[in-house]
Parts: C-alpha cells; structure tokens; sequence
C-alpha cells in the first residue's frame, strides 16, 4: 500500500469506519466441542473511498500492494507481564491475517482465535478485545515491522477505543452456550441505550448510510451436526442444516436492538 494511501485509510477508519465496514463473525464447533471464533472486518469499500479522495496520484512511482500475511499471537503472550493466565489461555494460539488487494479495493482483517470448549465462548467473545489492548499486542505488532512493513501497520493501534465501531451494542447482549444450543440474547437495555440510541455519531450515520453504505454484521455458525432449529434476523441455512447466518446493519440495529438476537438448538 502507498503511504498516501496508508495515511488517508488511517484518518478515514477514525472518521467513518461505522458506515464503510462489514463485519462477520464466524464460529465453528467441532463434535468434542471445542472450536474457533474468527471475526472478520471487511474494510474493501474504505479502501476503495480513500483512493478516490486522493490516494492514487500521477507520480506516485510505488506498485499496488497484494499481500496476505498472517501473525500469530504467542510470541507476545508468552512475554506479557499484565495477562493473566486466564487470557493468555484464551489468546495464546491466535492470529491476526491481513489480506489485501489493492488493484481490488479489497481489504480483509481476520482475528483467529481457537477454543477448547464451547463454554468458554462467551467469554471469550466478551474479553478477547480487552486482553488485546490491555497486552498492547496490536501495538507491538505494528512496531515490529519486516522489512519496511507488517500484518498490523494499517490497523488502527488501540482496537478496543474502536470496538464502538466493530460492534457498538456488544455488552448489551449476552451469549449463552453450551453443547446443543446457541443463544445470544439483549440482556441490559440501559447499555444500548447508553452506546447506540443516545450516541450522536451513530445516529448520524443513518443519513450517511445512502450515500457511503451501511454497516452490515454477520453471524456465520457452523455446526457439528445439523440444526434441529433456529431463528434470528435474516437467517439462512445451508442444505445439510449444519451452516447458519444471521444478519443485519447498523440502521436495523437502530431501529431494531432485538435484530442482533438469535438461537438455535443442534
């Protein structure tokens, strides 16, 4: 990526990543049980904004940059002084991949993180931003450049200062998980309220959202054995009944918070 591209990603993903971002989250549950949540933050429509605000200018001698990297969480962990066991469990055998394609406008941020058990999903799903930033491993990870560049260089340094954007109403809801069952339910209206009904930013977007699109989240669930039933907004199943998605945007979310609720029984 050129540097002038890099600078203007960075200034526009603090500005407008609310209504220029998809995210997906993925879980996989394997038949022991265990299991990966892999959150993906899809940033190829800001990339495509920044370029057309001026990245792409005649003199600009540097080639488009392709690349798909991965870093790996371990090194870091196993060095921290500030995680505790617990959440170096949880962080110990995760990654960060960066896939990008210039030429594309496209730009992909996948955070891996394995677990042993399913009911330590939703812990994990609650706290791993926390125990990221509280390490600074984003930081560190942007710090130890290779050659000239690294995985996180364009990631802004402090996710969880931007977890607003990722997922602005997440401790509003509550996942229950146990073998069988998946539920993610509102369990504190005074949060939502709190972040995403009374937040001036987030209420702005919905005239902006025509204009430069919509914030979408996706819930991707893929299970041991098919489901024998579910519900939840947009909802999708796959032929076998082992893969299930949820959806909905930013704007759904404001005038629906129940729109970010669903279970299933497997």
């Amino acid at each position: 990526m050129t540097r002038k591209i890099s600078v203007l990603l960075l200034i526009a993903i603090s500005i407008v990543l609310v209504s220029c971002l998809d995210v997906e989250e993925k879980i996989v549950i394997n038949k022991d049980s265990s299991g990966t949540y892999t959150l993906t933050m899809d940033l190829g429509r800001l990339l495509k904004m920044t370029k057309e605000m001026g990245g792409d200018k005649k003199g600009d001698t540097k080639n488009p940059e392709v690349k798909d990297s991965t870093a790996y969480f371990k090194s870091y962990v196993d060095t921290s002084s500030v995680l505790t066991p617990e959440e170096k469990d949880m962080l110990r055998e995760g990654s960060l991949r960066m896939k990008m394609d210039e030429p594309k406008s496209e730009m992909k941020i996948m955070i891996n993180l394995p677990f042993k058990n399913l009911a330590d999903l939703p812990k994990l799903r609650e706290t791993y931003m926390k125990a990221l930033d509280k390490a600074g491993i984003m930081n560190k990870m942007k710090d130890k450049k290779e050659g000239g560049d690294s995985t996180a260089e364009q990631m802004p340094s402090d996710m969880s200062s931007n977890n607003k954007t990722i997922n602005p109403a997440q401790n509003a809801y509550t996942l229950f998980a146990s073998p069988g069952k998946l539920i993610n339910k509102m369990t504190d209206k005074k949060i939502f309220d709190e972040k995403v009904t009374n937040d001036s930013t987030l209420q702005s977007m919905k005239g902006m959202a025509a204009m430069m699109g919509d914030m979408n989240y996706k819930t991707v669930i893929v299970l041991p054995k098919p489901a024998k039933k579910y519900k939840g907004n947009g909802a999708v199943i796959s032929t076998d009944k082992k893969t299930i998605s949820f959806k909905s945007s930013l704007s759904e979310l404001l005038k629906n918070p129940q729109s970010l609720e669903y279970e299933l029984e497997y």
